[in-house]
């Protein structure tokens, strides 16, 4: 379910993204995020891996959406989240609805090195069938990794011929770009400069402070073995070789000379076709998969500082928040909630209900003091109506001349 809030209209026209960056898992989005960021006339946000259109839509509203782009001023603005390549058909024909003339991108890398570097990724942060997986990357076994690449996460998020028929058929062929993760290392200047075109900036910028030549966040260490090379081209081969006839035909490009290893390399035995390729049409398989991003410990993320003196984060398919003191987080449990309206509300009632024992608290001091006050008007009437008698006057009197004469 969509999280709108009171007038999407007003406000999310008033600053919504120019384009997406829409590259599937470990096909250069960062780098091409981090150059994007350099050129005067862009505008890249922080976290550039936004996911609001993969899996936050359902928790946070567009104006949370909106906010991300809010200090790129006349530059075009945009985000680069990988997840993007994979979404099922009627998300795409929603972000058309909302975002009618949008600019996307998309790079791809030759299937097999993909495969490979987002497994070891998959590794590192325990995602996929590595969830629970405690063991070094050295200690993986082969049939583990063969796991992996069999797995519906990793599969669907590289089926770029899935992802580009339902994103082509969704928006017109001037809104899309289509090249080649390959590039960055051959010809890394040529592919920034044809993106700037299609974006409709400077092409010719001036790239001595852009980090070009820049390895970003580069992946785990680790060599794909021969025997696991085979059982990856056996499992992708067919699909990939659709794949090049497809984007050929459409967008007339020709694969890189580095795909020839995964087009005619030596194989394992042809394995039958998985399900993430033959279910690319069906919505709801791919919002499956699509949930399976909500659960990953690498989807942390910081949503809201300081709301009300709370930080508020998404981890694992909730919203969480947390007091800002230290001193006060460690007597409260944080709070949980499905979406940033609620979770506002739940931050508002817990006020409410510090106040008000407070208030209570005061008011029952209050009353104490009250009581001692009045305890102590009494005594103090007394000793008043006391020292007002005559006897005890002279008493007094006399008591205070003796003590001032000298001993």
């Amino acid at each position: 379910m969509w999280q709108h809030f009171a007038d999407p209209h007003d406000r999310f026209c008033h600053r919504r993204p120019d384009f997406l960056v829409i590259s599937p898992p470990k096909t250069g989005s960062t780098w091409l995020a981090a150059n994007l960021r350099h050129h005067p006339q862009l505008f890249v946000p922080e976290v550039k891996e936004v996911k609001y259109f993969s899996s936050l839509f359902k928790y946070l509203d567009l104006g949370w959406y909106c906010d991300h782009f809010t200090a790129a001023g006349n530059r075009q603005a945009g985000e680069a989240s990988p997840s993007y390549a994979s979404l099922p058909l009627a998300t795409i024909r929603h972000i058309r609805q909302l975002l009618p003339d949008i600019k996307l991108i998309f790079l791809m890398r030759d299937p097999v090195s993909r495969a490979w570097s987002h497994a070891k990724h998959n590794h590192r942060y325990r995602e996929a069938n590595f969830a629970h997986t405690t063991t070094d990357t050295d200690l993986v076994t082969g049939d583990q990794w063969r796991e992996n690449f069999a797995h519906d996460w990793p599969l669907v998020a590289g089926d770029y011929l899935g992802q580009l028929r339902r994103w082509a058929s969704v928006f017109p062929a001037e809104q899309l770009v289509v090249g080649f993760y390959e590039s960055i290392a051959t010809n890394p200047t040529t592919l920034l400069r044809d993106v700037f075109t299609f974006l409709g900036v400077d092409p010719e910028v001036d790239l001595s402070g852009f980090p070009v030549e820049e390895r970003i966040l580069p992946g785990p260490p680790g060599d794909l073995s021969p025997e696991l090379a085979h059982a990856l081209r056996g499992l992708l081969r067919t699909r990939t070789a659709e794949l090049v006839d497809f984007v050929g035909e459409r967008f007339g490009l020709e694969a890189p000379s580095e795909w020839q290893a995964t087009l005619n390399g030596p194989t394992s035995s042809p394995i039958e076709q998985p399900a993430a390729f033959r279910l690319v049409d069906d919505d709801e398989y791919l919002s499956g998969v699509m949930q399976l991003e909500e659960t990953f410990a690498s989807g942390h993320r910081r949503v809201q500082s300081d709301y009300r003196g709370y930080d508020i984060t998404f981890s694992r398919g909730a919203l969480h928040a947390t007091p800002r003191d230290n001193v006060q987080a460690s007597r409260e449990e944080p709070l949980v909630a499905p979406t940033l309206s609620e979770m506002k509300e739940r931050i508002t009632t817990r006020l409410l209900e510090v106040t008000s024992a407070r208030v209570q608290s005061v008011e029952h001091e209050l009353r104490a003091t009250r009581e001692t006050v009045s305890g102590l008007s009494a005594e103090l009437a007394e000793l008043v109506a006391l020292a007002r008698r005559p006897s005890l006057a002279r008493r007094l009197l006399h008591s205070m001349h003796l003590s001032t004469l000298p001993n």
